[in-house]
């Protein structure tokens, strides 16, 4: 594959995927993605209390409500009006070491960052943010910027 198709590439996920990626709070500390109709993923460290503002990439912002959180995995549902925003299909099948993976995030509200890796690992145990073990993750390279 040629850089100039894998340029491609990246560029029709972020073009199919972007508008479904968030930023959390008021002066946004993180991102989320649209799941559902109404329902919003986040990490459950972006949040503070059961309400905040999501901002989405075609510069609207409604308030949510958390509906849902596991703080040992640091993950977060929130229900919010998504409007038109559509949420990704989710993949289908065995996903292989050195699977090429692609990474969106609205850091701040400032836009769509977009980053490139590789799965480097299946199956991976951690701790969580609480010492939780959690285990069956994928272990990737593709790098988090920061309110990511």
């Amino acid at each position: 594959m040629s850089l100039t198709e894998v340029q491609t590439t990246i560029a029709a996920v972020a073009d199919q995927v972007g508008p479904s990626v968030v930023a959390i709070g008021r002066r946004p500390r993180g991102s989320g993605l649209v799941v559902d109709g109404g329902r919003v993923l986040t990490n459950a460290h972006n949040l503070r209390g059961t309400q905040t503002t999501i901002s989405f990439l075609d510069g609207r912002s409604q308030l949510g409500e958390v509906v849902g959180a596991d703080l040992d995995a640091d993950l977060a549902v929130l229900e919010v009006d998504t409007g038109s925003a559509s949420f990704p299909a989710w993949g289908e099948g065995q996903l292989d070491l050195g699977a090429p993976v692609v990474a969106l995030a609205n850091p701040g509200g400032r836009g769509l960052r977009v980053t490139v890796g590789y799965v480097s690992g299946l199956d991976r145990v951690f701790r969580g943010p609480r010492g939780r073990r959690i285990t069956g993750s994928i272990e990737h390279t593709a790098p988090l910027l920061p309110g990511a």
